[in-house]
């Protein structure tokens, strides 16, 4: 069977608290990524819609702490810093990566208000704690 490489659109009627009927201004259309054979149309609807403003905030806070661990990443690699503050500089690197994991779970979780299934969760929690084991080890070789 040949799989459609054009966007899907459905109609999403959302909920409002104080009138359960139709309601037209809570409407939208969802213009859906192309089909995968790995995405539900729950994931792809969850995917095309916009992020909420804490959301938005999250995405802004995990990309900022991954962009501050690369260049401090990649100033411990200069070759003219002393052992100990290669040491330092990773450590600190480790800590805003784990920050950056953070995010992504509190973005993920909703704030921890909503339960993944700990498969879709497991690298940022195990890449989380790596990192804070990680930065722990490079500030006790100081």
């Amino acid at each position: 069977m040949a799989v459609s490489r054009r966007p899907h659109r459905i109609h999403v009627n959302l909920p409002h608290p104080d009138h359960p009927h139709h309601h037209p201004q809570r409407e939208h259309i969802a213009h859906l990524p192309y089909p995968s054979f790995k995405l539900t149309p729950v994931k792809r609807y969850r995917m095309s819609k916009k992020p909420d403003v804490g959301e938005e905030k999250l995405i802004w806070l995990r990309n900022i702490f991954a962009a501050v661990a690369a260049v401090l990443f990649l100033i411990a690699m200069a070759p003219n810093l002393a052992h100990h503050a290669k040491y330092a500089i990773r450590g600190v690197a480790y800590i805003f990566g784990a920050g950056a994991y953070l995010s992504e779970i509190l973005m993920i979780t909703d704030c921890f208000k909503h339960i993944q299934p700990f498969r879709e969760m497991f690298m940022a929690y195990a890449f989380g704690i790596l990192y804070v084991l990680m930065s722990i080890s490079y500030f006790l070789e100081m």
